[in-house]
């Protein structure tokens, strides 16, 4: 065990690990689909592509595509990858929330192809992973809306516990990193202990963030809107923690010229500074996602 925590621990190992771990999810998930369709024939209920649903997804790529290079032309720092990722992201997530995650993929590895073509910029591979994940995950988070709705507990079940599960098996790899070795955080040196809570510090105030957002629209009587809020919250978390944080701070390294070998370990120092702002990035992320929502999907009727 000491030896695949020092693995995971070090350098870009941990990104890599989770890019591999959710692509396979994607795969998977494609997989079953084609056979699905293959098998079901007429009785298929995933997506379909339609004519009305190919021109929804075109109008969302070109939306997004256009939003992104008119907000990098007018503000010059968004060519930068972590910022312009965050904004092409929001119409990604929505598109994947509305049409599932075959669609979010698709959309999101369209978009990222011609905004790379149109708004040139630093390029690196996490950031094309982050963007696909992106769209993915909230394409997984539409079928919890199906899932919870009318029964609120079911999303606020699987934040919880995916918070805790994530954070039980951080603490399992942060505790199987040798004793007597420190965890290295660009020229200084932290001990297991300092980083793990570091780690635990994000998680409890996500979960304490998530905790006075449900009760004080459950007192308020706002159950409708947590019938959309609370699956959004569920996927805007497991983006945050799985997608933004550990693969992005490799792309965010690589960006920074911070190598991540030699004692210099600047995925760490990336995926730390991701933790410190997780939880307020996901209270602002779940508000800009439910409003968007709210807005577009009254004007989506898809084909089934």
């Amino acid at each position: 065990m000491n030896n695949i925590s020092k693995w995971l621990l070090e350098g870009n190992n941990m990104a890599y690990a989770m890019a591999g771990f959710i692509g396979f999810f994607i795969i998977l998930y494609f997989f079953y689909n084609a056979m699905s369709f293959w098998i079901l024939k007429e009785r298929y209920h995933g997506i379909r592509f339609t004519t009305k649903n190919i021109a929804y997804i075109t109008m969302f790529t070109a939306i997004n595509v256009s939003v992104t290079i008119v907000i990098s032309l007018t503000v010059p720092i968004t060519v930068f990858p972590p910022i312009r990722i965050a904004f092409e992201g929001v119409m990604v997530k929505i598109t994947g929330f509305i049409f599932g995650p075959i669609i979010g993929v698709l959309v999101a590895l369209i978009t990222e192809v011609l905004v790379m073509i149109f708004v040139p910029s630093f390029i690196h591979p996490a950031f094309i992973i982050v963007i696909i994940c992106y769209g993915f995950i909230a394409g997984i988070g539409s079928s919890f809306l199906r899932l919870g709705k009318g029964y609120n507990w079911v999303p606020v079940l699987l934040i919880n516990l995916f918070l805790i599960v994530f954070a039980a098996f951080m603490v399992f790899v942060i505790d199987g990193y040798p004793d007597d070795e420190s965890i290295a955080v660009l020229s200084f040196q932290v001990s297991k202990e300092v980083y793990k809570w570091i780690f635990l510090a994000s998680i409890i105030a996500c979960l304490a963030l998530f905790w006075v957002m449900y009760l004080t629209l459950l007192i308020k009587g706002h159950r409708k809107t947590l019938h959309v809020l609370l699956p959004v919250i569920l996927f805007a978390t497991a983006s945050e923690y799985l997608v933004t944080a550990v693969i992005s701070a490799w792309g965010d390294a690589g960006f920074l010229g911070i190598p991540s070998h030699d004692g210099t370990n600047g995925y760490t120092a990336m995926f730390i500074s991701r933790l410190v702002q997780a939880p307020l990035k996901i209270v602002f992320n779940s508000a800009v996602l439910y409003f968007t929502y709210k807005a577009v999907s009254p004007l989506i009727k898809r084909d089934r």
